[in-house]
């Protein structure tokens, strides 16, 4: 019934199709995160400091003289080895429940170990989701799970991460003028930021400030909150940010067991409720970088490939599957090595929402 006569074991040909799916249409990262497949374990890109991100002026001279020489602007060419994201799950497990239910038609045994081929590389994808989430909420990666404990740092500014918006009382400025504030600064950096990236909950807190409803609709509608389409047109006119994206979705931590011996979820958000993101340009701001995992390079993957035209292009994450013997189990397992980057990291602007209560 399967590859080699052992249960559960696939041809490597029937897996190499998963993993190319990896964009996800209700996942609001990827609208500013792309995917991109390299062969280089370490990620290059260059990266250049605020100050010389702003136009640089030319000079009028008279006829017949020297011309004035400019100075080429430094550029920083960083890189980082991509991470290894892999998960496993016992197939076999899985085919033995089901022959004890009566499933024993090969078409429905296959489908179930491609279903755990999905299910582990769907895993590895959701990971790389919350990759591109911390960035964006934090200017920062992390990885601080099985052992490891490494910070990527992009180069984002500090004064670019640590800004608040206060929505208190007692706050010194009103909201309106603090977002002001906020995209004058950037402009000064040379930044002309035009997009949001934020929660809906932090979307209905603007909704609702006083000072936002006055300037739309003057002082008659204060205390009256904000239609969408209003507080967006508004945004677009006054602020000229015209792209508001919202992320209120959520994963959960790997699986662990219950008393029960049922999965037990760990829910977490993809991006905190009480942060705002603000970024510059109409499309992408950074790539996800993938590559080769070594699994690929030991094994040689593509190898059982016949069509010459599938050698040339491998997918984001790749699913293999392998026997240990005592006891026989075979596992399915999905790996591949994936680090976002910033196109431009001095041109992303972080802030958290505070409430300073007011006197009386």
């Amino acid at each position: 019934m399967f590859e080699e006569n052992i249960f559960g074991l696939v041809p490597k040909k029937d897996l190499l199709d998963i993993g190319y799916d990896v964009t996800r249409p209700n996942e609001p990262a990827d609208q500013l995160f792309g995917d991109i497949k390299t062969d280089n374990l370490l990620a290059y890109w260059e990266t250049m400091s605020s100050e010389y991100n702003l136009p640089v002026m030319a000079q009028y001279h008279a006829f017949d003289t020297v011309t004035r020489k400019t100075i080429r602007r430094p550029i920083d060419t960083k890189n980082i080895e991509k991470g290894l994201i892999k998960v496993k799950i016992p197939t076999t497990e899985r085919l033995q429940q089901l022959l004890d239910r009566g499933v024993v038609a090969q078409t429905a045994l296959e489908k179930r170990v491609l279903d755990d081929g999905f299910t582990v590389s769907e895993e590895v994808f959701t990971r790389s989701k919350v990759a591109k989430n911390e960035v964006l909420a934090t200017g920062k990666m992390t990885i601080k799970e099985n052992n490891l404990d490494i910070t990527i740092d992009y180069g984002v500014p500090q004064d670019n991460v640590n800004l608040t918006l206060d929505f208190g009382a007692g706050a010194e400025k009103p909201l309106f003028e603090q977002l002001e504030d906020l995209l004058a600064a950037a402009t000064e950096k040379g930044v002309n930021i035009n997009g949001i990236y934020t929660s809906k909950a932090m979307l209905s807190a603007m909704r609702k400030d006083s000072s936002l409803q006055k300037a739309v609709n003057g002082y008659v509608m204060d205390g009256q909150i904000l239609r969408d389409s209003a507080f967006r047109a508004f945004m677009n006119e006054e602020l000229n940010i015209n792209r508001i994206i919202v992320n209120d979705n959520q994963y959960s931590l790997p699986l662990t067991e219950g008393s029960d011996g049922r999965p037990v979820t760990s829910a977490r958000r993809f991006y905190p409720v009480d942060k705002i993101t603000f970024f510059a340009g109409d499309g992408k701001i950074g790539d996800g970088l993938w590559g080769d995992p070594p699994t690929v390079r030991a094994n040689n993957f593509m190898a059982g490939a016949t069509d010459a035209a599938a050698s040339k292009s491998s997918p984001f994450v790749y699913v293999s599957q392998y026997v240990e013997n005592d006891p026989v189990i075979v596992w399915t397992k999905a790996e591949g090595l994936f680090v976002p980057v910033l196109f431009n990291p001095t041109a992303l602007f972080i802030a958290t929402k505070t409430a300073t209560i007011g006197e009386g």
